[in-house]
């Protein structure tokens, strides 16, 4: 091999090369991308697994224990003389399709508070509280729970105001129970094993990538070397012809 076509071979391998290099830095940002989405899925699920959710005892003749467990909500929790307040002492309340304040009653149908029709206040035994539409945490027993968890809300017992109920005492309350929420294990569980799988399937296929592409680089490397070779004792023997001529 000619020096000329040498180094035209160089300049091809070496172009290869980088090539190789560029495509072996792709699969690696696409298996740091797959190591996150990993991480994620598995802080999803531990997430899913351990969160909790707030369960009220509701009376129940027909059990050996006298009450059913049921998921706590606001209807739920006005049957057995609760409402919900802010950090400001506002009670929230629901309004009717007329736009008047719908006064809870508890399991007897009795109000459990009353409104002052000259303050525009809720009564409740000998305090009076602001009232503060409660739409957007009242409607969805989901969304009642996490502001009720997150210390957003909190729980008046109408027959002691003076017992305002917070997370921590929550834990010990006989009407109510802070437990693991595990309606959602099942899907949880799921979604971790298809995403574990589908990741575990890509970063397979890049290995195999990876593999193929260090065997190309070595062989090119290895060829660059030996072309490398051929120039250097084309230049030494072009050397030694002129020096000696």
């Amino acid at each position: 091999m000619g020096l000329s076509s040498s180094q035209g071979r160089l300049l091809m391998l070496t172009s290869r090369l980088s090539d190789i290099q560029y495509q072996e830095t792709l699969l690696s940002q696409r298996q740091a991308k797959l190591a996150f989405e990993s991480e994620k899925a598995a802080s999803d699920y531990n997430t899913k697994m351990n969160n909790y959710k707030l369960e009220i005892k509701m009376p129940d003749k027909g059990s050996d224990s006298g009450y059913k467990t049921e998921d706590l909500d606001y209807e739920k929790m006005t049957q057995l003389g609760y409402v919900v307040m802010d950090s400001n002492e506002q009670i929230y309340l629901q309004k009717d399709e007329n736009g008047e304040w719908i006064i809870p009653k508890d399991l007897d149908g009795k109000d459990i508070l009353s409104i002052d029709s000259s303050t525009g206040k809720a009564v409740i035994g000998d305090k009076e509280f602001n009232i503060v539409d409660g739409k957007e945490h009242l409607s969805k027993p989901k969304d009642l729970q996490n502001a009720i968890m997150k210390g957003v809300l909190f729980i008046l017992d109408t027959s002691d105001t003076d017992a305002k109920l917070t997370l921590d005492n929550l834990k010990s309350e006989t009407k109510m129970e802070y437990v693991l929420d595990k309606s959602d294990d099942v899907e949880a569980q799921t979604t971790y094993d298809m995403e574990t799988t589908r990741i575990g399937r890509k970063d397979n296929q890049i290995d195999i990538e990876i593999k193929q592409l260090e065997t190309q680089h070595n062989v090119v490397a290895k060829e660059i070397d030996s072309v490398k070779e051929v120039l250097n004792s084309n230049v030494e023997r072009t050397f030694k012809l002129f020096s000696n001529g």
